[in-house]
């Protein structure tokens, strides 16, 4: 399944590598660190990313195994969910 940024949420990277959300709809703030605003401007492509693509990535782009990067990814994911910043 591909998951995908909402319109709604306003990205803005900060200089130290993480970045801040704001949902529009709600006004509520969230902050990503460096790995989780590394995933989010995947989710922002056109077409979004799935789990598996996202896992790829983050796999090269970080010393981390591919089971630390799905389980980081679904929590990860699932919180988006939760907080209705993806679709």
């Amino acid at each position: 399944k591909k998951y995908q940024a909402r319109e709604d949420v306003v990205f803005t990277d900060l200089d130290d590598g993480s970045a801040v959300l704001l949902h529009l709809q709600t006004k509520y703030y969230f902050s990503l660190n460096e790995t989780g605003t590394f995933l989010w401007k995947y989710l922002e492509q056109d077409g979004g990313s799935d789990e598996d693509e996202l896992m790829s990535e983050m796999c090269e782009s970080f010393e981390v195994n591919s089971d630390q990067a799905q389980a980081d990814i679904s929590e990860f994911i699932e919180e988006l969910k939760k907080q209705d910043l993806i679709k």
